[in-house]
């Protein structure tokens, strides 16, 4: 009796097919698994912080003096652009450094990638809802930002400080092989950045490198744009880098012990 050539036999292989997205109750779990390894309290503490600033901008705005606007204006540069900036550096120092189960994920190499990726994006998720309700609600108070704010400015007013501060964050803390070490590292350009600009301002050559550069008055300036094309290109480089240093996955075992 002649067999089908396309009969399978019991013991050959078969791939498993595409795994399937996953339903809605696990991706939920899975959320809160990595908000508990990512110290889920210290969203809690960032969602308080947005709201703390959303509730002095409005007793400045109804009860202060006739500076209140000024100050209003300068709490919400503050917010939107530093502030914004060292969270996203604390919250990046975290994504993979101090991981108890960091050797695991190494052993499935593209799951370091994979698992990296989804924390930052989560992180990133998260920063952003809370700093664009805290924008929504300053602009629906009359703050206004720059003389010709758009979208586009808004977005990089935000965007650029926040995503060089995120993967300098992240590249200290592979470097120093401590997350909380990693942050205060991160912080030093930003504090250079708010507490020399007056020193430093008389320098054209420098604007481009000042990660504050709206919040210490640079928001009207010709060369603002520079400065945010600038920081863009400074947080792809780093970017790079850490790609560069996670394949050193020797390193970042050492690093877990």
């Amino acid at each position: 009796m002649q067999t089908s050539k396309h009969a399978i036999s019991p013991l050959q292989y078969e791939p498993i097919p595409a795994q399937q997205r996953l339903p809605l109750r696990e991706s939920i779990l899975l959320i809160f698994y990595h908000l508990r390894l990512l110290n889920w309290w210290f969203f809690l503490l960032m969602l308080l912080s947005f709201l703390s600033a959303g509730g002095l901008l409005w007793l400045q705005l109804h009860t202060g003096g006739a500076e209140k606007l000024s100050h209003a204006v300068e709490l919400s540069q503050f917010v939107m652009e530093p502030g914004a900036a060292i969270l996203a550096g604390i919250l990046a120092s975290s994504l993979i450094v101090g991981d108890p189960l960091l050797e695991v994920i190494i052993a499935m190499h593209s799951a370091l990638y994979r698992i990296l990726v989804w924390r930052a994006l989560l992180t990133f998720f998260i920063l952003l809802l809370c700093s664009a309700a805290y924008l929504a609600w300053s602009l629906g108070n009359g703050i206004s930002y720059a003389k010709q704010q758009g979208p586009l400015f808004l977005l990089l007013m935000w965007l650029a400080p926040v995503l060089v501060m995120g993967m300098l964050g992240l590249l200290a803390s592979l470097v120093a092989r401590n997350a909380a070490l990693g942050t205060v590292i991160a912080a030093v350009p930003l504090a250079g950045s708010l507490f020399l600009y007056e020193k430093l301002q008389s320098i054209p050559a420098i604007h481009p490198f000042f990660i504050s550069y709206t919040y210490s008055g640079g928001y009207d300036a010709p060369d603002w744009w520079t400065n945010r094309a600038t920081l863009l290109c400074i947080a792809l480089a780093l970017a790079a880098w850490n790609w560069w240093w996670l394949l050193r996955e020797e390193r970042l075992l050492s690093n877990s012990q």
